[in-house]
């Protein structure tokens, strides 16, 4: 497609939107190539150097999450962050964060223009190379991170890590590999193995790594890739934390720790899979600052860091007793119904309200056994399935089926809404006044409903 100078934001997020129609995926080696090109044509300005310390997040859950985790434990620390994340919920712009806040839509069409001049440039070397959105994003935001001055750059994957974009990045400070599961299995692999395979590709050698210790299978592929690599490996299972306690705003959690005496923390959040997540971070934020030079980095940011961080679309109240949560597949699905399970208050309802769920999720994913999960929530009243706008949103009619086969053998009641404002509407308005609304089984989904909010506008 043909490179453009535009001149307003919706200029430049409408050309992004189309690149996914021209472009596919290219080799890793082009995508070296060109990041090489902007480094020789530059004079290094757009180096790995001048990023500041790069921390690589990549994992099938969580990973956003721990990079909002690190981003607040490092600017309570006084270090100034960039952070890189997908997807965005509502705006393009949420994908770049500079000191917690993303960055203003000027900032962006700068970035825009200046990788459409380099392109335009770069054209007259190697005219077949075309980048996708992703490699768009990515280098959009190396620009901005280098013009910022950042002194940690939070990079997190897109869909893989071996072969991912921000895998350019040779020489990171840490590694970090989240919970990892059944998740874009066709460009992954069929396996947990083959999955962990891909993720485990960000580490690099004589980098220290911390991972999620879930899976025994996903594990043993990650510590034999650190092995392989020379790279100290700091695993956090479950037994690295203890939720202590669920209240209607926040969780109290503890983690075991070879370094310091923390007390406990706390979250606010009643996602109870955020404790987890909050884990990691911290085991991540021990690393840096006793094996990375990270010497700003104290007990008490790293406390002040974990409580302060707000993560949008992740058990989110948006509305007086409607959440959104961006569960998205079968492990994602697991974790938002054991935050109902261990925590049933906060879906308690009085008298006559009722406990709502509304559900749409894309065609790709493994649906069936996310429903059948959810259709277990015995304190779930009404179950509302919508439509995902556009040829990726499930078939409606088959989501109803799959409900009225699980839900049908309890008392659930199940109704079906094309349209997302009417089901969210629908489901406002018959939770009454003490009862609750859920939102889940997408990210468009939560992007989408948070778009429409006025309340979060």
């Amino acid at each position: 497609m043909k490179e453009m100078i535009v001149q307003s934001y919706a200029e430049a997020e409408q050309f992004l939107n189309d690149v996914p129609r021209f472009t596919a995926k290219n080799p890793m080696e082009e995508t070296k190539r060109f990041y090489a090109y902007l480094q020789e044509i530059e004079n290094g300005t757009y180096s790995e150097c001048k990023l500041g310390r790069v921390i690589h997040v990549a994992g099938t859950n969580g990973k956003g999450s721990v990079c909002s985790f690190l981003q607040s434990v490092c600017r309570e620390s006084g270090y100034k962050t960039g952070m890189f994340i997908s997807p965005h919920l509502v705006t393009t712009r949420e994908r770049f964060c500079i000191n917690g806040n993303m960055i203003s839509e000027e900032l962006f069409v700068e970035a825009f223009n200046w990788l459409t001049t380099k392109l335009v440039e770069y054209d007259r070397i190697r005219p077949e190379y075309s980048p996708t959105y992703f490699e768009r994003l990515f280098f959009m935001g190396i620009y901005v991170f280098v013009q910022a001055g950042v002194d940690v750059t939070i990079l997190e994957t897109g869909l893989g890590g071996r072969l991912d974009t921000t895998n350019v990045i040779q020489n990171p400070a840490i590694t970090v590999i989240t919970e990892i599961g059944f998740d874009h299995m066709a460009y992954l692999g069929n396996t947990l193995e083959k999955i962990a395979g891909e993720k485990a590709g960000i580490i690099k050698p004589g980098v220290p790594v911390v991972f999620s210790d879930r899976k025994s299978e996903t594990s043993k592929v990650i510590c034999r890739k650190a092995s392989e690599c020379g790279c100290k490996c700091h695993a956090v299972s479950k037994n690295d934390y203890k939720i202590i306690e669920i209240k209607k705003k926040y969780i109290d959690f503890s983690v075991v720790s070879r370094y310091y005496d923390y007390g406990g923390f706390t979250a606010n959040t009643t996602a109870v899979y955020q404790a987890e997540n909050g884990a990691v971070a911290i085991r991540t934020c021990e690393t840096l600052k006793n094996d990375c030079g990270f010497d700003k980095i104290e007990v008490k940011s790293i406390k002040e860091g974990i409580r302060n961080m707000r993560w949008a679309g992740r058990m989110e109240e948006i509305m007086p007793g409607v959440f959104v949560d961006g569960a998205h597949n079968e492990d994602g699905i697991e974790a938002f119904v054991q935050s109902l399970e261990k925590a049933p208050e906060l879906a308690k309802v009085n008298g006559d309200d009722r406990c709502v769920l509304i559900f749409s999720v894309v065609k790709d994913k493994q649906y069936d056994k996310m429903i059948e999960m959810l259709c277990g929530l015995s304190m779930v009243t009404d179950f509302v399935i919508t439509h995902i706008p556009g040829e990726r949103g499930a078939d409606l009619a088959k989501l109803q089926d799959i409900f009225c086969k699980y839900a049908g053998k309890t008392v659930h009641a199940v109704h079906t809404f094309e349209c997302i404002e009417d089901a969210v509407s629908f489901g406002r308005t018959i939770k009454g006044d003490s009862g609750v609304v859920y939102v889940v089984g997408s990210l468009y989904l939560a992007g989408l409903v948070l778009r429409e909010c006025p309340e979060k506008s």
